[in-house]
């Protein structure tokens, strides 16, 4: 049976985070509470990690359980990019061998980063279309005793790594009282709201996911945990369907308030705002928060918001088109 992460584990994560995670700013935006009607804005700046998103969080949290345990096994990761590179960089670190699987549609920053950390002991395999099919490759060699997995979402020790999130937003801000999140397989989220929850109960969390890539919002919605197509977006970094029987639905149905959508021209406009407003270079993944306080989205009208930015990982030219969208 699944483990299902504690309080108590966000505060092992964070103990392990020591020197390897940077403890990120949460920077005023009094424009974007001015255009969401909220009353106090700040944006969790976690594209300022060293691997350039929050995934160095549950990725090391993990590694560094898994090295303790046994330094000799092998891992496999599966990745769009972000997991993958965090994954790389905690393997490295703990001196554990790696092989991280991706598809052929990530991005060529993503991948150019991945093969910069490749090594003796490090891989990267392009393997399948999608990020569906290469989590299903990276459970068949886990099932198969070839390699463990490191999953991105699903897996009690990447949910507290990510909780360390909501844990340093809730210390630096105590009077916080909402936060928007972008869900991809919904770790950050339900990691987040874990921590957030437990020290203020009526705290709303409210996720945010594209129109292009809607699992999370289909399963809150509806109960459905149904694969359905995924269509191409600017926020590659949570494109993708959910594991069936993650820990991360049944906690996102016990954590969450909201999830709502936003569409391309919106995550376009999202990135363009925070170059313009705060001169911050984010991927798609990072504009979702934004895209929808802007669309005044999840009910946060008089609330004191932390935004969560999540990560900096994107193609120059999509960057580019976005702005000039």
């Amino acid at each position: 049976m699944a483990r299902f992460p504690t309080v108590a584990d966000v505060l092992a994560a964070a103990q392990r985070l020591r020197g390897v995670a940077v403890h990120t700013p949460l920077e005023p935006s009094p424009r974007l509470a001015e255009e969401s009607g909220a009353a106090e804005v700040r944006l969790k700046l976690e594209m300022l990690q060293p691997t350039g998103a929050f995934k160095l969080r549950g990725a090391e949290n993990k590694v560094a359980v898994l090295a303790a345990e046994d330094p000799e096994q092998r891992l496999v990761a599966a990745s769009t990019g972000n997991h993958g590179i965090a994954v790389a960089a905690a393997a490295a670190r703990h001196a554990m061998r790696l092989t991280v699987l991706v598809p052929a549609s990530v991005s060529p920053a993503k991948l150019q980063r991945l093969r910069a950390l490749e090594s003796d002991s490090i891989v990267v395999e392009v393997f399948g279309r999608d990020s569906d099919e290469v989590e299903v490759e990276a459970r068949r060699r886990h099932d198969e005793g070839i390699a463990t997995y490191v999953p991105p979402y699903n897996d009690a020790d990447v949910v507290a790594g990510a909780g360390t999130v909501g844990l340093e937003i809730m210390e630096t801000w105590p009077d916080c009282d909402a936060i928007v999140v972008p869900i991809g397989g919904g770790g950050l989220i339900c990691g987040i709201g874990l921590w957030a929850k437990a020290v203020r109960p009526g705290l709303r969390l409210v996720g945010v996911q594209p129109t292009a890539s809607p699992p999370m919002y289909a399963y809150v919605e509806s109960g459905s945990t149904k694969p359905m197509p995924i269509a191409p977006t600017l926020a590659d970094g949570v494109a993708g369907n959910i594991e069936r029987g993650s820990i991360t639905l049944k906690m996102a149905r016990q954590l969450v308030d909201e999830v709502v959508l936003v569409d391309e021209e919106q995550i376009a406009d999202g990135l363009r705002w925070m170059a313009d407003e705060h001169h911050l270079i984010g991927e798609g993944s990072a504009a979702l928060g934004v895209a929808a306080m802007r669309a005044k989205l999840g009910g946060l009208a008089g609330r004191r918001v932390a935004v969560v930015l999540s990560g900096r990982n994107v193609d120059i030219a999509t960057f580019r088109s976005a702005l000039d969208a």
